[in-house]
């Protein structure tokens, strides 16, 4: 298989680029928390349904069903964009590698953001 065999010496370290690669996931967990809690925690005074929750509970609950999975599918699209950055291109930092193969959580969480500024807009 030419297209993943290096065509120079290994420079990036597939570990170090990994823990990049982590630590943008934290990051961006870590945005979406902050998010959440910067909404209010007061229910809807006019709420006449059953169950009303806050606009928190709301952002909370949807990142639990919704951006769980949205975010588990993301980091297996990173780790699969991690391992072809890697072979493709070898000489590469390991800190470009775990940027790069970090882009699809910043797409999920710029789209976290824009649904709940919103929802806020409502």
């Amino acid at each position: 298989m030419p297209m993943f065999t290096p065509e120079e010496p290994w420079k990036t370290n597939p570990g170090l680029a990994l823990l990049h690669l982590i630590v943008w996931y934290a990051v961006a967990v870590g945005a979406f928390f902050l998010l959440a809690y910067n909404q209010s925690d007061v229910p809807d005074p006019d709420c006449q349904d059953t169950f009303c929750a806050s606009p928190r509970a709301g952002v909370l609950m949807a990142g639990l069903f919704v951006g769980a999975p949205a975010l588990l599918l993301a980091l297996v699209v990173s780790l699969v964009m991690l391992g072809l950055i890697s072979a493709r291109r070898p000489q590469r930092p390991a800190r470009w590698v775990g940027l790069l193969a970090a882009t699809p959580v910043f797409v999920l969480l710029a789209a976290a953001v824009c649904l709940v500024g919103s929802a806020a807009g409502r």
